[in-house]
């Protein structure tokens, strides 16, 4: 699958070069490329196959759902760099931290931002827990489901 997070990484990257005007990295504009060439010239079914976003199989999570839980995992450890200490079963304080701030971005701001392409916030705790909850289909994780991600 991380063949398939790679591609939509690559895909967000270039999509971000085009939105603010500027070049796109011949490190993805090159695979890029060859896909597009490889679809046009028969050699991919579809357009997602030749990108390599393509899920794995039946039941298999497909390149955005891989790449948002991979952007997910990602945040959920910068979040606890930033407001947890002690991750050390679901009673522990900095779990309960992580828990208080995602179920209070998720019953506040979420809803609105919920819908959002790009996050809302320019950095921080709040764009930690967009990205998180983006990344949970718009749930808060448990404090359980947390323990257990840091366990």
């Amino acid at each position: 699958m991380s063949g398939a997070i790679d591609s939509a990484a690559r895909l967000r990257r270039i999509q971000a070069c085009v939105r603010e005007g500027r070049p796109i990295d011949p490190e993805d504009a090159v695979p890029f490329g060859e896909a597009i060439d490889a679809f046009f010239a028969g050699h991919a079914p579809t357009l997602d196959a030749a990108l390599g976003l393509k899920a794995a199989g039946p039941g298999k999570a497909d390149a955005r759902r891989g790449w948002l839980i991979s952007e997910r995992d990602k945040a959920l450890r910068e979040l606890a760099r930033h407001v947890a200490s002690d991750l050390d079963g679901a009673d522990a304080e900095g779990i309960w931290d992580m828990f208080e701030h995602l179920e209070a971005y998720a019953g506040g701001e979420w809803p609105e931002h919920r819908t959002a392409a790009v996050c809302p916030h320019p950095e921080g705790g709040r764009a930690l827990a967009w990205t998180i909850l983006r990344g949970n289909s718009g749930k808060a994780p448990t404090r359980r489901w947390l323990a257990d991600f840091f366990g």
